[in-house]
């Protein structure tokens, strides 16, 4: 099986109704630490329940939701070892609060990139535990136990009931940017386009692909293939990008004095390839078990029209030179869509034999563990 394969119904149900999904999962996790609390009473619970809120509210997936827990978890237990040791050992108050800021200044240097969230933690836990440094540290330790409390409860709600995956998540916003190009090259190759509804197309199908950028960190924690080819995965977004700013600038060509019969060769490579995003977007939503492929040769033949073109801009008729270096310039952003096109296959493909791989692998453990009960 690989990531492109239609998803299960539940699965489905889960994405289509995610949003009241994610709330009901929030509710359980609250509920659940609300009855701990009621059979065993813990001083400051309702550390857990902010702890819960601030995990699961901003991140429904699994992924992000494992990931945030585990940075608050570490976070937490730094600062917290980090004020307790200065509580114990330091007596006088100024030797204390200079060593408590000398630490939070180190924290705040270190903040930056992808484990932002735990420095901010670790922080803000350094200046809880020590407080108003009286030396009585038993409300900071309770506070640091229910915050991992709430840390376990999100992560075992999320990963175990009605699980929300990041992966779908990707697939849908992959299949919608493909979709949204396909419709934005449709409008460009047809008469009395709406350009203003056009380029809102066109900002959508940036924020499609922002969408899949800010989603690479929870892929990797759902998934080690996706972890192991990230580069991959950031490659596939960088290629949609340069599709859009290919739009972009063919959404501005005006092709009004050029030689149609050259113009309509041109265009319909461009149609072929608006036909292939559509495939593309079925694919990514499982409408189609088949990776589409643009047509053999295929940047090949638009290269070979591109030097025809170049030719003909070299000829002595000003008129046919003219109009042939119009078509050229065209017909390079055309070649330059196609060469984009087949850099997002190529990105596709990796994807999908890395997983055809790991099923192969794991077929071939299964064998090998059957050869051996039956030996046994």
């Amino acid at each position: 099986m690989t990531v492109f394969e239609q998803a299960s119904q539940l699965s489905a149900f889960i994405y289509r109704y995610a949003r009241i999904v994610h709330t009901f999962k929030i509710a359980l996790a609250l509920s659940i630490v609300a009855i701990i609390n009621g059979f065993w009473p813990v001083p400051h619970f309702i550390w857990a329940m902010v702890t819960i809120v601030i995990i699961m509210m901003g991140l429904p997936q699994v992924g992000g939701a494992i990931e945030k827990s585990l940075q608050r978890a570490i976070g937490t237990l730094i600062g917290a070892a980090y004020g307790v040791l200065l509580v114990i050992f330091i007596e006088q108050y100024w030797h204390m609060m200079g060593l408590l800021i000398l630490g939070v200044a180190v924290v705040c240097f270190l903040n930056a990139g992808r484990y932002s969230y735990a420095y901010l933690v670790t922080g803000f836990t350094m200046i809880m535990v020590i407080g108003d440094a009286n030396h009585d540290t038993s409300e900071a330790l309770w506070r640091t136990a229910n915050i991992l409390i709430g840390c376990v409860v999100a992560v075992l709600v999320s990963l175990f009931v009605l699980p929300i995956k990041a992966k779908q998540d990707w697939r849908a916003q992959l299949a919608k940017s493909f979709s949204l190009m396909a419709k934005v090259l449709e409008a460009h190759l047809g008469e009395n386009a709406d350009n203003k509804a056009v380029r809102a197309q066109l900002e959508n199908t940036m924020k499609a692909v922002l969408a899949q950028k800010k989603l690479r960190f929870s892929l990797e924690w759902e998934s080690q293939t996706l972890k192991k080819h990230a580069d991959t995965v950031t490659e596939l977004a960088d290629e949609q990008i340069r599709v859009i700013t290919l739009l972009e600038l063919l959404l501005q060509s005006q092709l009004n004095h050029t030689d149609q019969t050259a113009l309509q060769q041109i265009q319909l490579f461009a149609q072929t390839m608006q036909q292939h995003l559509l495939q593309l977007a079925d694919y990514m939503s499982g409408k189609q078990a088949e990776q589409p492929q643009l047509p053999a040769g295929f940047s090949y033949q638009l290269e070979q029209q591109l030097i025809t073109l170049q030719r003909l801009a070299q000829t002595e008729s000003t008129e046919a030179a003219q109009s042939a270096f119009i078509l050229n310039g065209y017909s390079w952003l055309i070649f330059q869509l196609a060469l984009a096109l087949t850099g997002i296959n190529t990105q596709l493909d990796k994807l999908v034999a890395a997983y055809r791989h790991k099923a192969r692998l794991l077929a071939s453990v299964g064998l090998k563990s059957a050869k051996s009960q039956r030996q046994d």
